[in-house]
């Protein structure tokens, strides 16, 4: 699931200026050497930091009422949900009213579910893409949070 998540996330990724290059590479026009990366130059983008900041601080998998307002503040603060995500987040909003006192909200379990029924519920295409960014955006956090916690152990 988390490969899943992260071949997901790098999909959506904007090309950077590296793929003019790739390409002239793998068509064998690059006339300058390739040299194999040195250990320790891999930098995680700005995203992935701040994914990985924002899953330090909430187990999407375990939400409650209150956090589920906060989430949404700090992606909102760090720029990771914008104007027609914030539709995405309802559902999460919408889950929220309806959880007793004391219970937790797996958001991820939520927005999958949400996805399976686009057919039976006949969701439109805006809908459908704002609560595809949200998924999206909470299987990076659920991801970033599980691979924290495993190189803490």
């Amino acid at each position: 699931m988390q490969l899943n998540a992260l071949s997901n996330y790098l999909q959506h990724q904007p090309l950077g200026n590296n793929a003019t290059s790739e390409a002239q590479g793998i068509e064998g026009i690059s006339a300058t050497e390739e040299k194999p990366l040195e250990p320790g130059a891999y930098s995680p983008s700005q995203r992935a930091i701040l994914i990985s900041a924002i899953a330090a601080e909430f187990d999407v998998e375990q939400l409650s009422q209150e956090q589920v307002g906060q989430l949404q503040l700090k992606l909102q603060q760090f720029g990771l949900l914008q104007g027609n995500d914030i539709g995405g987040f309802a559902i999460l909003h919408n889950a929220r009213g309806q959880l007793a006192e004391g219970e937790s909200l797996n958001a991820l379990a939520l927005l999958d579910f949400s996805r399976q029924r686009f057919e039976t519920d006949q969701v439109g295409y805006s809908q459908r893409q704002q609560i595809n960014q949200m998924q999206t955006l909470v299987e990076n956090l659920a991801s970033a949070r599980s691979l924290a916690q495993r190189q803490i152990a």
